[in-house]
């Protein structure tokens, strides 16, 4: 029965990736991450995920043509809801689903429609559509994804203090607004990976995020390699290449419950990749460019952090603070309050 249960999830993936609608694919592939995190959490955050999607990526296409000082306001403003959303612990729903946001903003999402393939934003039809499949995807998930959740030993993602994710939220938001702005400004559509790898790779805690940072870019580069390989042997073969992508979409969500951070990645990036490149001969180009940007954007954010950690050891009265960057009673490891944020530490690494 579980296994019934997760094919039908997937099925209609593969069944649009082996049609004229190989787009919507796509799309309704990308509705279903963050309705999938989302179970993680309960059906009623899937829910929300699935409706959340649609509604920010539809504003993103809106806002494509503006001046790239507004989507990079609207991108700053996403990273900051994201920070706060940890208050709840629904941060890794909000991860999965901001970034979507940015493809639509910065990178090249299309969608089929009657007449063909079409850039998602071109005309009010393309949005329209856009939002639908991605809505569907992710309410098709949170509909049958419990089934499959259900019989899995799934933790919650940890909620964190309140003023931890104030934190988060300013690291979060400046982090994703300024990067936005510099993709949006003068870095080709690939850039949107340089946003993606800012919502993986920062965490509430610092140390959290030295360990998301080595694995981020670990299983980036090993699961570029696995998405070559399937790209080289498979090119003929589209819907056996959906159809894998969503198993290892599958596999990225159980290894994210089980197994060390890189190993979900590892499992993720082949899958994402071979989503959303489009066409088979874009997919090559698409590979390098996720290698590239993780690599940047995961230094990027590791400098960053650093030096605000550095300046909130100095400080530490200076600002509200996350209790993994500076807070005076976690620099005593006997602390309770330290005891408590090491465990929300080990947490949110293991399965964030």
């Amino acid at each position: 029965m579980l296994v019934v249960v997760a094919l039908l999830v997937i099925a209609p993936i593969v069944f649009l990736d082996l049609s004229r609608w190989k787009a919507d694919g796509s799309l309704w592939y990308l509705g279903m991450l963050p309705a999938l995190m989302g179970l993680f959490t309960g059906r009623r955050l899937a829910l929300a995920a699935a409706v959340v999607t649609p509604a920010i990526v539809g504003i993103s296409l809106l806002l494509h043509d503006l001046p790239p000082i507004v989507g990079a306001l609207y991108m700053l403003a996403l990273g900051a809801v994201t920070g706060l959303s940890a208050r709840r612990g629904w941060h890794l729903m909000m991860s999965f689903s901001a970034p979507l946001a940015a493809l639509a903003l910065i990178g090249d999402m299309h969608v089929s429609l009657p007449s063909g393939r079409a850039a998602a934003g071109e005309s009010a039809e393309a949005l329209l559509v856009t939002m639908g499949v991605l809505l569907a995807g992710g309410l098709w998930t949170a509909l049958l994804g419990p089934f499959v959740v259900g019989r899995l030993k799934v933790t919650p993602p940890p909620s964190v203090p309140e003023r931890t994710s104030r934190y988060f939220a300013m690291a979060m938001g400046g982090l994703v607004g300024v990067v936005s702005f510099v993709a949006l400004t003068w870095l080709p559509p690939n850039s949107w990976w340089l946003v993606l790898t800012m919502y993986v790779v920062v965490q509430p805690y610092y140390a959290a995020m030295l360990t998301r940072v080595s694995q981020r870019v670990i299983g980036t580069l090993v699961g570029s390699t696995v998405a070559a390989l399937v790209v080289a042997a498979l090119h003929n073969l589209p819907g056996l290449i959906a159809a894998l992508a969503a198993v290892l979409t599958l596999l990225a969500a159980w290894a994210n419950l089980k197994w060390p951070y890189w190993v979900f990645v590892t499992f993720l990036t082949p899958a994402v990749v071979l989503q959303t490149a489009g066409p088979t001969r874009d997919v090559a180009q698409a590979i390098a460019d996720r290698a590239m940007y993780t690599l940047i954007g995961a230094a990027l954010a590791a400098a960053v952090m650093a030096l605000g950690h550095l300046y909130l050891v100095r400080h530490p009265h200076g600002l509200p603070v996350g209790a993994g960057a500076a807070h005076p009673e976690v620099s005593n490891p006997e602390s309770p309050a330290a005891q408590e944020s090491s465990t929300a530490q080990e947490h949110s690494a293991a399965r964030d």
